[in-house]
């Protein structure tokens, strides 16, 4: 009895070892195929069938412009209002030639920036529900041999939300657990990254929804950066006859 007792174990001890690793390795690649199928179902070309309204907020000041791909190109974008009052015609001309700048200047692969950020294989579950999956990453970038990048990235932590229901992304957070010191006499006490995804419309694609992007450092305590910007989109609407 003793001996077939522990020729059970030994075999169960030897399954273990076997399965265990086999099994972190599936669940892993399960928790890369859900975040790049989450990223998938972005429409990250949204702009071209669809108008919104883009509400920026941040140093240069609050800009609220509409967005409409079925108008002539130079006419598309309509500064709606600048800090809280209606613009001036010369103010609605800068704007519209900046965005209009800021679009040309726009690859359009926003999946792939939003992918480099992230290390796909530390990738993990922190909460499932019966809505949405929760997982946790290791922020990352392109320049791994940049020191400073390196230390900055280590006082790093990631989220990601993924909702089942459509399997689509709802946000990606990046934020420093811990004060940082890229080098010496500079101390970064706040970093923040966030970006939102949702439902244009009731049944419509995956859009961008909001970007939020917060930073507060000293330097040899005279220099003194306090920023946040802050985008929002919203009032889509399907421009059928858009191109």
């Amino acid at each position: 009895m003793t001996s077939k007792f522990a020729g059970r174990a030994a075999l169960t001890a030897l399954f273990l070892a076997i399965a265990l690793p086999a099994g972190a390795e599936t669940a892993q690649d399960g928790y890369e195929a859900l975040f790049e199928q989450a990223l998938e179902s972005v429409a990250w070309d949204a702009h071209e069938r669809w108008a919104f309204t883009e509400a920026a907020s941040g140093s240069d000041g609050d800009f609220v412009g509409r967005y409409d791909p079925r108008l002539p190109e130079e006419e598309r974008w309509t500064l709606l209002s600048i800090g809280g009052r209606d613009p001036t015609e010369d103010e609605s001309r800068q704007y519209a030639e900046r965005k209009r700048s800021e679009q040309h200047g726009d690859n359009h692969e926003d999946d792939g920036e939003i992918d480099r950020m992230v290390d796909p294989g530390s990738l993990q579950l922190v909460e499932e529900t019966a809505d949405y999956w929760l997982l946790r990453f290791a922020p990352t970038d392109d320049d791994g041999d940049d020191e400073m990048g390196r230390k900055v990235l280590e006082r790093m932590d990631g989220t990601v939300k993924i909702i089942k229901d459509g399997h689509y992304l709802e946000y990606i957070d990046i934020r420093n657990t811990k004060p940082i010191r890229p080098k010496v006499g500079v101390k970064m006490k706040k970093f923040l990254t966030r970006i939102t995804f949702g439902p244009a419309v009731e049944g419509g694609p995956i859009v961008m929804k909001s970007m939020d992007v917060a930073i507060k450092l000293s330097a040899f305590l005279l220099v003194r950066v306090d920023e946040t910007e802050s985008v929002t989109f919203s009032d889509f609407e399907f421009a059928a006859d858009a191109g």
